[in-house]
């Protein structure tokens, strides 16, 4: 994943814009887009860039900045055409820990010169290194061969019977809606079935369930 900001185009407009650094202590910082992470994915590394040339007799160090703290290359002068120097780093400069989504998106990718004067910058950038979890695919479930499919309920808002022949088990799958589950009208719930989940109750000792769900709610059941 890369995040760059261009001081004009892509790819980089050489002398046409650029930001320059023009006399010792001199730095230029350059912030870029918040990161997005998938759900999951974490921050392993990041990488500041920056394409820059020597324009007079500066040298100098590219800077990766979050706050007050700075990880930079070594001081050194660059060439006079432009080259993109990177600084790594594997954790953040603020804490010595791993990178957290919001130091990413506040820290600055730059430029300072320790001697000399003239050095140009025509980009920065920074490189984000992301582990993303390995997704597993979800497997169909298969119903056992006698899995049977009954009518759909239609929940009225109050205590609704469903009879289950002994040894079977009572497939209960509400839609859209919570469900609970009863084993005596008007009783305490004994369980509630989130709306979208599907659940199995038995096997029954031919017991009568009853159930109870906002009116309108479907609640489609089946027996194995």
């Amino acid at each position: 994943m890369e995040y760059w900001v261009y001081v004009t185009q892509v790819p980089h407009d050489s002398d046409s814009t650029y930001l320059e650094g023009t006399y010792p202590s001199a730095a230029f910082n350059v912030g870029v887009a918040d990161v997005v992470l998938a759900p999951g994915e974490r921050i392993v590394a990041v990488a500041g860039a920056v394409c820059w040339r020597n324009s007079g007799g500066g040298n100098g160090r590219v800077t990766l900045r979050v706050g007050d703290s700075e990880q930079a290359t070594a001081n050194f002068m660059p060439s006079g055409a432009y080259d993109t120097i990177f600084v790594f780093a594997r954790n953040s400069p603020a804490t010595g820990k791993p990178w957290t989504r919001a130091e990413v998106n506040t820290a600055l990718v730059g430029a300072a010169v320790y001697t000399g004067s003239g050095l140009r910058a025509t980009q920065a950038g920074l490189h984000v290194l992301l582990h993303t979890p390995p997704v597993a695919p979800v497997q169909p479930k298969e119903w056992p061969m006698n899995f049977k499919a009954l009518e759909p309920l239609t929940a009225t808002g109050s205590d609704q019977v469903v009879e289950v022949p002994r040894g079977a088990t009572l497939v209960v799958h509400p839609l859209a809606a919570n469900v609970e589950v009863r084993d005596v009208a008007g009783g305490t719930a004994k369980l509630t079935i989130p709306a979208d989940s599907m659940v199995m109750l038995g096997p029954s000792y031919g017991q009568t369930v009853y159930l109870r769900a906002t009116a309108g709610t479907v609640i489609e059941l089946g027996l194995t």
